[in-house]
């Protein structure tokens, strides 16, 4: 991959699989040392995010930057976090309904 492509490959990753708990995102511009990006939340307001080689950064977050696009995210949009926290839950919820506890082994399989 050409190094003027990875910040803006990894800023549209790092999105789109946020898709589900953000209304729209774009990638607006790039170069070989940051990509520049918008993301309307779900609240309706729109942000601006960088990414640079020291991670995730919005000035609306005013904090230093985020390892992690969830984690910029989070602080930003409440309602991000609960999204995402119901969606966390309920996949908890159908794994924990749907297999014992462990694994579905017999323990006396184990035995002698």
């Amino acid at each position: 991959m050409n190094t003027s492509e990875f910040y803006i490959n990894e800023l549209g990753r790092a999105l789109s699989e946020q898709a589900p708990f953000i209304q729209t995102f774009s990638v607006d511009s790039s170069s070989s040392l940051q990509a520049t990006g918008s993301v309307t939340l779900l609240e309706g307001n729109v942000i601006n995010i960088e990414i640079t080689n020291r991670g995730f950064h919005s000035h609306q977050a005013r904090e230093l930057p985020f390892e992690t696009i969830e984690d910029l995210l989070q602080t930003v949009s409440p309602l991000y976090a609960r999204q995402r926290r119901s969606v966390l839950l309920e996949a908890l919820e159908k794994l924990s309904s749907n297999q014992p506890l462990n694994g579905g082994k017999d323990k006396r399989e184990h035995c002698g």
